[in-house]
């Protein structure tokens, strides 16, 4: 798992990679709050999906964890809380891997990371880090995010 701002010495390293190349041109947009919710494509092999929601209490959420791409969730507006742990501490509940790369798991009460992104941070989750998204900080507040999805195997 990586934690970052899009203006980090990190982030301009990661863009360094070509398979996050076209990811990082798309954050560093400067019209990202004006860019159409839904689904879209950025390489014929890289996706994303723009997103609004009302952050989520806690018991409201679900872990979940993706196989075949790493899932680099960016915040445009508002605040999140992510919680992060590794897949050894959870149980699957749902295998949806077929319909949309998705394993999602039971809550759990083990050691988990608490990841708070603000506008410009960013959090790549690899296929081993099991993620808990959409959730409040202190009080509900309007989110928007992109989440872009690139296959793990361009990378490694």
């Amino acid at each position: 798992m990586f934690l970052t701002n899009k203006n980090d010495s990190t982030a301009k390293f990661l863009a360094t990679i070509p398979a996050f190349k076209p990811v990082f041109d798309l954050l560093n947009r400067d019209d990202l709050d004006n860019f159409p919710l839904g689904r879209f494509d950025l390489t014929n092999q890289i996706f994303g999906v723009a997103q609004e929601f009302d952050s989520l209490p806690d018991d409201n959420g679900r872990w979940e964890s993706h196989q075949k791409n790493i899932d680099i969730q960016f915040v445009v507006s508002g605040t999140e809380l992510i919680k992060s742990t590794h897949l050894d501490q959870l149980i699957v509940a749902e295998d949806a891997l077929k319909k949309n790369d998705a394993l999602y798991y039971g809550d759990f009460k083990g050691n988990y990371s608490r990841i708070i992104l603000r506008p410009g941070d960013f959090a790549i989750f690899l296929p081993e880090d099991a993620h808990k998204p959409c959730l409040q900080v202190a009080d509900s507040v309007k989110v928007k995010k992109i989440v872009v999805k690139v296959p793990y195997s361009l990378v490694f």
